[in-house]
């Protein structure tokens, strides 16, 4: 992912929170807003309760893998913060990308 495409400071979060919008799924939970660059950027939230940091690490690559195999596929112009819940430790790839993509279509970011 290129550094342009990330969330990274504490005020874009909290602006994702704060003036988004929220989707729920099983095992994770969205957050998007339009913002004013042409392109989205992502942001991956795992609490310490999720797992120890091998875990958490794993999950955060998988997230970002998913969203840039659905990235051709998404709307442009989109913050958006991915909150992983507790019972994600186990998830596959395969599940955690049909699971964005679920998401991702239920709040219009991807058609």
């Amino acid at each position: 992912m290129k550094r342009e495409e990330r969330l990274r400071k504490n005020y874009e979060f909290k602006r994702v929170y704060q003036e988004g919008k929220a989707r729920a799924a099983g095992n994770i939970v969205i957050f998007y807003r339009k913002n004013e660059y042409g392109h989205n950027r992502l942001g991956v939230s795992i609490s310490k309760k999720v797992g120890k940091s091998v875990v958490r690490h794993r999950l955060k690559r998988i997230i970002k893998e998913a969203f840039t195999r659905l990235k051709d596929k998404m709307q442009n112009g989109y913050d958006i913060v991915v909150v992983v819940r507790r019972g994600a430790a186990a998830v596959k790839f395969g599940d955690m990308l049909a699971e964005l993509a679920r998401l991702f279509k239920r709040g219009k970011i991807m058609e």
